[in-house]
């Protein structure tokens, strides 16, 4: 496996390969169209990016020439440099020699770049000198000594290029005599290809459509070979490498956390900026690897995250200070595999969250009724902070206080199959946990019937499974309760919620107890043991069927309404398996269920 620094190292070379061919046709287009503007802007942009990259990178030499490259092409732009035959030839000279350089990247050899560099400046300095405020004023013998000293300077480095391809020679010479020095020109004039690749996100995309479509058909033919419900060993081979590709393809659409993570020092520094605090930002983890199109998902989430972190979470500095805190308060971004899932943590040591203040304002803004409010624990009371209109902010400034933001977070993990957790102490600070699926490609499932239909329910959300009998279920107010490892839990037959014309229909009285009626004592339930928000909930189905890999697609309009279903996906025998949305049974069942202890109560 690659170390961190030699993936970086082959990524700045690919994109450096890429800016230096990009460079040459942008110097052509210029000495073609000297009024080029959008020329001259994007050659400046380019050797200033680059030149930033191979500082990070530790490539002095790169950094050196791109720097000269980028003051010459600034007084370009600034008008103070007037475009010319021999400015271009020295300037697609230093191109060729930073092509060089960036080759030399790989092969390790000696590039002479120090006379072109210095021709650059000598010629920048001749420029620069010749605008100055009265040039006339200069004397003769100063100009003339000025002059010979920067033919001097050139010489003296021409000289050592000359010698360094001189001692290169000698030693191809000495390692293979019968290069010569034609051949060596013309190993100079080659066009070399980088060994990364750089594709389109929609292709990638497309290829892992046609993978998945690859896998359907795979498991229908698996199916219908199957003898006697056992599989045959004639598409073992088949199974392999089906799923190697698939794998490969899922791998290709990884990028590290970092990638994202980064982006934050500027978002942070701004954002302290506006509120007047001093705030440092530490990343953790950066090297876990998680799907492109997760990261872009959650991205605009993020950036609520870290906002609300430095707006609500980290005081001021005199605050800080009467707490006996540093003055600087610190925001920590880092990332974790846990099982098959990443968790990005999103971490402040600033105020912490108030459960009190919050069961305050859920009650002033509507979202629970006060009976209700004293009814939830304090972890149930947080995640309120996450419902759509709620805003705890004092004051309306340019982060926070619209009453928007944190909802942004919830949807999106959960548009994934993510789960969140909110960890806090008042004073001490808050911790904002997203666990989130690696891939979206592909997900684990388990399997039942409802009737004659199949559904699936994401393994991320799936506790246990157990077996349970109608006697060890029990009615408590409007509900049903079971023991499982010493909790108590509630129950739900989904044919019951499929069953309602309207997800609002739970409120009425028993239309989640008509199975639990119609059943037999001595029946024996399959139960599906859901986690989400910390909490367990216990799902009555049909039958149980197998633990299965999945491609979930979306839903279709005018489907993709239907909150109770997250998606679709196809099984071996060709039938459409729908997914079961745990989100919404959870949110809907503990509400309902709790607003109806309130009622009983009163």
């Amino acid at each position: 496996m690659k170390s961190k620094e030699a993936e970086y190292r082959e990524l700045f070379h690919a994109e450096a390969l890429e800016n230096f061919e990009e460079l040459n046709r942008l110097f052509t287009d210029l000495e073609n169209d000297h009024s080029d503007l959008n020329a001259i802007n994007s050659i400046f942009r380019i050797v200033h990016t680059l030149k930033g990259n191979a500082m990070g990178m530790g490539f002095n030499d790169i950094a050196e020439l791109t720097h000269v490259m980028e003051d010459v092409m600034g007084a370009v732009q600034q008008g103070n440099m007037a475009l010319n035959k021999d400015l271009f030839d020295s300037l697609f000279k230093a191109n060729d020699k930073l092509g060089a350089l960036i080759g030399a990247l790989s092969t390790g050899e000696k590039v002479a770049y120090l006379g072109i560099k210095t021709k650059l400046f000598v010629l920048l300095e001749k420029h620069t000198k010749a605008t100055e405020v009265n040039p006339e004023q200069k004397a003769v013998n100063e100009e003339s000594a000025t002059a010979t000293s920067n033919e001097a300077k050139v010489q003296a480095a021409e000289d050592e290029d000359r010698q360094e391809m001189m001692d290169f020679i000698k030693e191809k010479e000495a390692s293979s005599p019968s290069v010569d020095a034609s051949k060596l020109q013309a190993m100079k004039s080659e066009i070399t290809f980088t060994d990364v690749i750089q594709i389109p996100v929609k292709k990638m995309d497309e290829l892992m459509t046609m993978v998945g479509q690859l896998i359907i058909e795979r498991d229908r033919l698996i199916t219908l070979n199957s003898v006697d419900g056992k599989r045959t060993s004639e598409f073992e081979g088949l199974q392999r490498i089906t799923s190697d590709l698939q794998y490969g393809v899922m791998n290709a659409r990884m990028v590290q956390v970092g990638f994202l993570f980064n982006k934050f020092h500027r978002i942070i520094r701004d954002v302290a900026a506006i509120e007047g605090k001093q705030v440092s930002l530490v990343l953790q983890g950066t090297e876990c690897e998680i799907d492109r199109n997760i990261l872009k998902i959650m991205s605009d989430a993020m950036i609520h995250l870290v906002r609300n972190a430095v707006s609500h979470g980290i005081e001021s500095s005199e605050e800080r200070r009467g707490k006996g805190k540093p003055d600087k308060g610190t925001i920590i971004l880092s990332a974790h595999y846990e099982k098959d899932n990443v968790v990005i943590e999103v971490g402040d040591d600033g105020n912490g969250i108030d459960a009190k203040i919050i069961r305050r304002k859920i009650v002033e803004k509507g979202l629970a009724s006060k009976e209700l409010a004293q009814s939830l624990s304090d972890d149930e009371v947080i995640m309120y902070i996450f419902e759509p209109g709620f805003s705890n902010a004092e004051k309306i400034t340019e982060i926070s206080g619209r009453g928007v933001g944190m909802d942004v977070v919830k949807k999106a993990a959960e548009s994934i199959g993510g789960q969140i957790k909110v960890d806090t102490e008042v004073g001490m600070g808050t911790t904002i946990k997203l666990n989130l699926p690696s891939s979206m490609a592909l997900k684990g499932a388990l399997l039942f019937e409802l009737g004659e239909q199949e559904y699936a329910v994401a393994l991320s959300y799936t506790e246990a499974v157990v077996s349970l009998a109608k006697s060890d279920i029990h009615r408590i107010t409007d509900g049903l309760m079971a023991q499982y490892l010493d909790q108590t839990i509630p129950i739900i037959f989904l044919k019951d919620i499929v069953n309602l014309e309207n997800l609002a229909d739970c409120q009425k009285e028993g239309v989640l107890h008509q199975s639990f009626e119609a059943i037999e004592e001595d029946v024996k339930l399959d139960v599906i043991v859901l986690s989400y928000a910390g909490k367990l909930l216990g799902m009555v189905v049909d039958r149980l069927l197998q633990q299965k890999e999945i491609i979930e697609k979306s839903m279709v309009p005018p489907l993709e309404k239907t909150k109770l279903l997250s998606g679709t996906t196809i099984l071996g025998n060709g039938k459409v398996c729908l997914v079961i949305d745990v989100t919404t049974i959870s949110d809907l069942m503990f509400k309902t269920l709790a607003q109806k202890s309130v009622e009983s109560e009163n």
